[in-house]
């Protein structure tokens, strides 16, 4: 079974193969940051650590949302906040193996 563990903290779960991220981690009493859990808001989105091979490939919806919370971070941050992230949104991702995140507040 994949693990998905929680940068910074003690928190791993080992959770189910193609279970979507934001449920998997929520069944096990471990709630991430959320809003309208359709992939639109980009409420729930994370900084994957490592194991991003580990997920699905994001859809059209959440492109689109993943590059309106990129512009925003640059806006916002400059454009070194988001060099070498790799952002998702737990809500529409799907676990296929090992995973390390990071919320992003």
């Amino acid at each position: 079974m994949p693990t998905v563990s929680i940068l910074d903290t003690d928190k791993a779960f080992e959770v189910k193969e193609g279970e979507i991220l934001y449920d998997s981690l929520n069944d096990r009493g471990y709630e991430l940051p959320h809003g309208c859990l359709s992939g639109s808001c980009g409420a729930c989105r994370v900084e994957i650590i490592s194991g991003k091979e580990n997920l699905s490939q994001p859809g059209v919806v959440e492109k689109n949302t993943i590059e309106a919370l990129q512009d925003e971070f640059k806006k916002n941050h400059g454009e070194s906040f988001i060099v070498g992230k790799h952002l998702r949104l737990s809500c529409r991702a799907r676990i296929s193996g090992d995973v390390c995140l990071k919320p992003i507040k």
